[in-house]
């Protein structure tokens, strides 16, 4: 789920392509994006995803069911459009013709910076996780079903988280300011 939708509800023209690009690493590696955990240091795959980026090792990302037997340079134009679509920032991420063109051959592969630490602890997995972590949860039993319900507090925003937003591209339509 985009990072913009997840976190503010904002529902913007660029939550699918964030949502391609998420499907297209499942498609790449042969792994299910939120089922993937190797280890405590990694949230699902498009984490992993930008850690193999930042160390240059985007093959590792290839199913490796796949052998030898796959093109090298088309693996790797479609590991670098999924991060490119995947951009924590809704005006980062390329339009869905600019991904086909990119996909065909036809427009070079942007190149964006794989340091997830510039867009602050928003877009951090290990930092949202710790965050939402304390999310409440109860369930009721009533007449033989289950109720369930999820609390969180109000999210308001301040100065500082708006005009994030307003960097980021994403309307600010509706979010009450502190």
């Amino acid at each position: 789920m985009a990072p913009e939708y997840a976190l503010w509800g904002y529902l913007t023209y660029k939550v699918d392509v964030y949502s391609f690009g998420v499907l297209t690493l499942e498609l790449v590696s042969g792994i299910n994006n939120m089922k993937f955990r190797p280890d405590e240091d990694y949230v699902c795959l498009l984490d992993w995803a930008l850690v193999q980026q930042k160390k240059g090792n985007l093959l590792e990302l290839v199913d490796p069911n796949l052998g030898s037997s796959f093109n090298r340079e088309e693996a790797l134009r479609m590991i670098k459009v999924a991060l490119l679509c995947t951009s924590p920032s809704p005006a980062l991420r390329p339009t869905m013709s600019a991904v086909v063109r990119m996909l065909e051959g036809d427009a070079d592969v942007s190149e964006l910076s794989s340091d997830a630490t510039m867009y602050g602890d928003e877009y951090n997995f290990h930092a949202l996780r710790e965050k939402y972590s304390g999310m409440q949860s109860s369930s009721s039993v009533t007449n033989g079903s289950v109720k369930t319900e999820n609390t969180k507090s109000d999210k308001r925003l301040n100065g500082e988280e708006e005009a994030k937003l307003l960097r980021s591209g994403v309307s600010d339509k509706g979010v009450e300011l502190q």
